[in-house]
């Protein structure tokens, strides 16, 4: 998402949602295959000369310009034949050869997305023409356009809308519109609203003009948000080399936006247009765009986007996968599939909205700026969500890779139970692979600062979870960008799981001077190149700013973000699927100081993985297990991994060694190929078994085999983190011969331990700092190994 918005918009989205109720849940493949069908059939249906549905010659370009658009939301490459046909006849056919404003509005954005540097010169030359077509003058019309130049004929909120996204388009690809144009646009959305919130056909005042439409009411928020984000202060601003945080943005605009959306939330419906009853795929696309911009998951109480998404699946031809109205089915057609393909964007992360006043939203474009720097980088088209967190539910919270706590108040709620309730939903966030930013603002007194601590402790009360400064050899330093030194800030975080999963940036003074916030540099980050520059001193400050938050974000996600309709299942729904233990096996996990269930799932996930394709009878279902309790002595296998120095007591290493001698089964990982895991765990064996030491299992031991119907294995694909000088960090794998220690009683292996990383591979957390295994290769050594216990095992036990 890459449009700014005024604040009242966020607040606007946050204060409508009652409860973020789970939407109905799609099937991301029945997803998948409608925008693919719908593709095929828009390529099947181009004609010779590069062009679809002919609906006029005075509109020539537009239903070209709009599949244009479709197939490359779409995932079709821009320089695919099909792509390559159309922009032929669509440059052959430019400037007023395109039509009347629609047509040359399309075309516009055509060549801005698919091939700004080609055709630039064009782009230049269509800008010219729609702002030399820009109504003007003393009328309610100033500012709008029409299907033709002038004005003679009034303006349209539909042409405008589309001469607006032109030239939004034409902005960011550095072909800038005059001031003018936009200013006198700005003050025809602001002119042309309803009383009710709503916008019309044409404008309020001009001779025919009509009641709001939720097409309309679309097309007046985006253009609002779009007009007034190019114009409009932000929440930073500078003085020559002084930096401004806390700036306050245009609120009498903000307002309208926030009646706008309330209007549409009041009137949502996606089985028709509002108020008007056709022009329902026109409408829809119009809806995704204001869901996009508005970065709300809901609007009003309504998953936009999922409600949107199942009625396009339940309306389109069964046969041929298209879709039609009074357009045609090619315009229809595009229209649905650029629902379909924008609207799911990948959500980047999600900032958090807490508290009854603003202070958690100073910055209202800063996560927007943010994602727009990442979208350029990774060249993927992402969006970000703002989530009121006192109404959301843990799966609500797993819709984003990331979280991102800002302010200068309290993150805490009030009262102990919201407390409590907010720790459990925030630690389940992080167990099931979430990851949290949070960060003071240089005008916290100490509020967020303490409260974030505090509320950190409830989540992560276990010992060994407090925050720490991270080293300058952390990744987050070097992921993407290497950071100048003198920009570098304190951050601390928390080892949890496979890696870093909380990041927090407490208030940075440098000497007497406090130094702006990450979250105020990513407000100043400049969208439009309009000619303005910053001092060089605060734009070294802004790239910095931009580049930790990057490398924060390339950290956390690994660069792998999910298509919304891509749901993580529940973890909790997963591991509770078996109700109960007869008749099956089940496994434990042992306790220790050293971050012993830093990778909660990578057993769940082997054990459903063997029950789903192997057919065993195991319990998914994994007990932590207390090394000197009597219960230790029932499970047939037990699991131990951490990434940390640990040590037991003389009665769990007792305990323990009775458990081995007796025919149990000890299978461990150094997770992240931690050393001091490694070396704690080898000292404790040797101080149990001094007689037995570990050895290498050699590749002729038949745990390598297909024996004991596992996998036959000679090499595995080891992840080794890499990073070159000037260059982002990356992974690359390589084949290597495993290698696997073992304690062997007699002809039996009874302690089995890998120093590679197992446990985070199949926890499926492949991060940029872990060395160890892939997943593949981690599932084949993990299955062979459980195999071998489950064969060798002097004691089974099952329920």
């Amino acid at each position: 998402m890459i449009f700014k918005r005024p604040i009242v918009v966020c607040l606007l989205v946050c204060f409508l949602l009652p409860n973020l109720l789970s939407a109905q849940d799609l099937d991301s493949e029945e997803v998948r295959q409608a925008i693919e069908r719908g593709v095929q059939l828009l390529r099947q249906r181009q004609r010779q000369d590069g062009r679809w549905d002919l609906s006029g010659a005075d509109e020539l370009c537009g239903s070209t310009s709009l599949v244009v658009l479709a197939l490359v939301s779409s995932g079709v490459p821009r320089n695919d034949p099909t792509i390559t046909r159309a922009m032929k006849f669509l440059r052959e056919n430019s400037g007023k050869r395109a039509g009347r404003n629609y047509s040359l509005s399309l075309q516009t954005m055509a060549f801005c997305v698919v091939s700004p540097d080609q055709d630039k010169a064009l782009i230049r030359e269509n800008v010219r023409l729609l702002e030399e077509n820009q109504v003007k003058g003393n009328s309610p019309n100033s500012g709008g356009w029409h299907y033709t130049g002038g004005g003679g004929g009034g303006s349209d909120l539909s042409n405008s809308q589309f001469s607006i996204l032109a030239l939004y388009e034409a902005e960011r690809v550095g072909v800038a519109a005059k001031k003018e144009t936009w200013q006198l646009a700005l003050d025809y959305w602001d002119r042309t609203q309803n009383e009710d919130g709503s916008w019309g056909y044409t404008p309020q005042g001009a001779k025919g003009s009509d009641s709001g439409t939720g097409s309309m009411t679309c097309a007046g928020l985006a253009s609002l948000i779009v007009t007034s984000g190019v114009l409009g202060q932000g929440g930073a601003a500078t003085r020559g080399e002084t930096i401004l945080c806390f700036q306050k943005p245009d609120a009498r605009i903000a307002d309208k936006i926030d009646r706008g959306t309330a209007w549409l939330a009041r009137n949502f419906s996606v089985s028709q247009n509002p108020r008007s009853g056709s022009w329902l795929y026109y409408y829809l696309y119009s809806l995704e765009r204001v869901g996009r911009m508005t970065n709300g998951r809901f609007i009003g109480d309504h998953d936009w986007y999922r409600q949107g998404t199942d009625r396009l699946l339940r309306a389109r031809d069964s046969i041929d996968g298209r879709w039609q109205d009074q357009y045609g089915i090619d315009v229809a057609t595009a229209f649905a599939l650029l629902f379909l393909s924008k609207g799911r964007r990948p959500v980047l992360m999600s900032k958090i909205h807490f508290g009854d006043d603003d202070t958690w939203n100073v910055h209202p474009n800063d996560v927007n700026n943010l994602t727009d720097f990442a979208e350029k980088n990774w060249k993927l088209d992402l969006t970000w969500q703002i989530i009121p967190v006192d109404r959301a539910t843990t799966d609500d919270l797993l819709q984003s890779p990331v979280l991102y706590f800002s302010g200068s108040r309290s993150p805490l709620p009030s009262n102990d139970r919201a407390r409590a309730e907010l720790a459990d939903k925030l630690r389940g966030y992080l167990d099931q692979g979430g990851f949290i930013i949070a960060e003071a603002q240089p005008n916290d007194r100490g509020d967020f600062h303490d409260g974030f601590r505090e509320l950190i402790e409830l989540v992560l009360p276990e010992p060994g979870y407090g925050l720490q400064l991270l080293e300058e050899s952390h990744p987050i330093w070097m992921a993407e960008f290497p950071i100048e030194p003198e920009q570098m800030r304190p951050i601390e975080g928390i080892n949890f799981g496979c890696r870093t999963s909380v990041v927090y940036i407490p208030r940075y003074t440098e000497g007497a001077r406090l130094r702006p916030s990450l979250s105020c540099l990513w407000e100043l980050a400049q969208i439009f190149d309009r000619g303005t520059k910053y001092p060089d001193s605060v734009q070294r400050q802004i790239d910095a700013g931009l580049g930790i938050g990057l490398n924060i974000l390339a950290y956390a996600t690994n660069r792998e973000v999910k298509f919304k309709d891509q749901q993580a299942e529940s973890i909790t729904k997963r591991l509770n699927a078996a109700e109960n233990r007869r008749g099956r096996i089940f496994l434990g996990l042992l306790e220790h100081s050293g971050g012993a269930n830093a990778a909660p799932h990578a057993i769940p996930n082997l054990l459903q993985w063997s029950a789903l394709h192997l057919g065993l009878p195991v319990d998914i279902r994994v007990d932590r297990v207390e090394p000197a309790s009597p219960e230790l002595l029932s499970y047939p296998i037990v699991f131990v991994h951490g990434r940390s120095a640990f040590q037991w007591t003389d009665t769990q290493r007792a305990q323990l060694k009775q458990y081995i001698e007796n025919g149990g089964f000890l299978f461990g990982s150094a997770i992240c190929s931690s050393k001091p895991f490694a070396d704690s765990l080898k000292a404790e064996m040797k101080r149990m078994f001094s007689d037995r030491p570990f050895e290498t299992i050699t590749p002729a031991d038949p745990l390598w085999s297909e024996e004991y119907g596992g996998f036959r294995i000679r090499t595995l694909q080891l992840r080794l983190p890499e990073q070159a000088p000037g260059k982002r960090m990356v992974v690359a794998e390589r084949p290597v011969v495993p290698e696997l220690q073992g304690i062997r009683f007699g002809d039996r292996l009874a302690v089995v331990f890998s120093p590679h990383d197992v446990s985070c591979a199949l926890e499926k957390a492949d991060t940029l700092e872990c060395k160890g295994y892939s997943q593949e290769s981690a599932m084949q050594l993990a299955v062979n190994v459980l195999l071998y216990a489950l064969e060798h095992r002097h004691s089974s036990q099952s329920r």
